[in-house]
């Protein structure tokens, strides 16, 4: 899910820098939200995207990522997870090596 606000929010004013990771759900509702967010030129931060899947899995990565991709219809921002393993060879495959970078 990504606002028509917030993409172009995104578009008008901030870095492109997106950071995108996952936390699993608990109680009755199982599943994994995967998220992105950026900073914005007041180093704020604003939420862009997020979703729930059934699993970290790289599958579940790329559909988010290529997603992403298309709401940002050709920016290529430079993708900052975790060093989760799931996440960088989607990062890969959608947005190339060159945009990736690490969260320390």
């Amino acid at each position: 899910m990504a606002f028509a606000a917030n993409v172009n929010g995104f578009k008008l004013g901030c870095r492109l820098v997106l950071f995108v990771d996952g936390t699993h759900l608990s109680g009755s509702y199982q599943g994994t939200m995967l998220a992105a967010c950026m900073l914005d030129t007041n180093n704020h931060l604003f939420n862009f995207a997020y979703t729930i899947v059934c699993g970290e899995k790289i599958e579940e990565w790329v559909w988010f990522l290529e997603m992403i991709a298309q709401c940002l219809g050709g920016l290529k921002p430079v993708i900052m997870p975790d060093r989760q393993p799931t996440i960088l060879p989607a990062v890969a495959q959608v947005f190339g090596k060159e945009y990736h970078s690490y969260c320390l």
